[in-house]
């Protein structure tokens, strides 16, 4: 054997004992198990602080007022059942049998009012829904048997039920207007001959909301009687209102900031001018919101409103016509009494006998 042969021989036999070797050191380590290593510190991990604060549930709404049967209209828009609306669909039943609430069908628009209907049929009330003006009884016709008036769509109504629903108010009956962001204007129209305003634009808060901006919470400004019992509301969207006499009965806290010119600060949400009560939002009507907070103490607040006091006295004269219309040739003399009979074009009276006199 040669000694280049004899070299590389014991070149790989040198090299074949090293890596059995390692071989059988690192059995050994492995044998023993992994390294300890120290622990890792989880102390910032805290989870509480992520997780976004909500109010806590309220109670059932419950009303104070024991006043005898009152009947309150209720406009839903065009969604309402039935086209035109007008049937009482929450009847008091007769007897001792309990009242029940036809509170609608899931995502109906009568659901969204169903908390205050149910409230009200419980205690005795009747409940009448109005659609709108597509045939039906007309809302004139409604407003004249009924004591109270409630609408969460301002802007759907058309401009014959907004002034039948002004002279309602005006004649002391009570009513409740929900007016959303988008119908400001509809407000202002309707709300100014009572001081009352609607503003552009939604309230949100980052700050005090129950885990969404856009659902700020308000407090009651003061005593009164739509706040009483109430600490904290949840509104799932508010457009602020205003009054001319600058109150506010609920507010938004200074964290606040208005859509429109993103200033911060506290606006009104809910105003009221005696018998007209506005509140910015109408989702906290809605059965899914009742129970937040003091929603369901507002709602019993807002269905005592709706039937306590004086019936109203108003009169919208006849409605021999369609829609409530007087019919041609007629005219409604101040207080809507019965219309003049038209005079003969000839200006001649006629005598019984058939004969015209000059």
């Amino acid at each position: 054997m040669s000694v280049d042969l004899r070299t590389a021989v014991g070149a790989f036999a040198l090299v074949f004992l090293v890596i059995v070797g390692v071989a059988a050191v690192g059995g050994v380590v492995l044998d023993g198990g992994a390294p300890e290593t120290d622990a890792v510190a989880d102390d910032h991990w805290q989870l509480d602080a992520v997780e976004p604060e909500t109010v806590s549930e309220g109670g059932e709404v419950e009303m104070e007022s024991s006043e005898p049967s009152n009947t309150v209209v209720v406009h839903l828009g065009g969604a309402a059942g039935g086209v035109g609306g007008g049937t009482p669909v929450l009847p008091i039943e007769d007897g001792d049998a309990p009242a029940e609430a036809d509170i609608g069908s899931l995502g109906g628009a009568q659901r969204g009012v169903a908390p205050l209907t149910a409230a009200l049929v419980e205690n005795g009330h009747e409940v009448r829904f109005y659609g709108g003006t597509l045939g039906g009884e007309p809302l004139s016709s409604l407003l004249s048997d009924a004591d109270a008036f409630v609408t969460t769509s301002p802007g759907a109504l058309s401009a014959t039920d907004a002034d039948a629903v002004e002279s309602f108010v005006d004649a002391g009956g009570r009513t409740l207007v929900a007016s959303d962001p988008g119908n400001a204007g509809a407000l202002t129209d309707f709300g100014s001959a009572f001081g009352v305003y609607g503003e552009a634009g939604y309230v949100y808060d980052m700050e005090n909301n129950d885990a969404n901006y856009l659902s700020v919470l308000v407090e009651p400004t003061g005593p009164g009687s739509l706040t009483e019992g109430v600490e904290e509301v949840v509104l799932r969207g508010a457009a602020p209102v205003g009054a001319a006499d600058g109150s506010a009965a609920l507010a938004t806290a200074e964290t606040s900031q208005l859509s429109t010119t993103r200033e911060a600060g506290s606006y009104g949400v809910a105003v009221r001018s005696d018998s007209l009560a506005v509140l910015g939002d109408s989702s906290f009507l809605e059965p899914e919101n009742a129970g937040r907070a003091d929603n369901a103490v507002l709602i019993g607040n807002v269905a005592d409103f709706l039937v306590t006091g004086p019936n109203p006295d108003v009169s919208f004269g006849p409605a021999a016509g369609p829609g409530g219309a007087v019919p041609p040739g007629a005219t409604v003399p101040p207080g809507g009494t019965t219309p003049t009979e038209p005079t003969d074009p000839s200006g001649n009276e006629t005598d019984p006998s058939g004969n015209a006199t000059a």
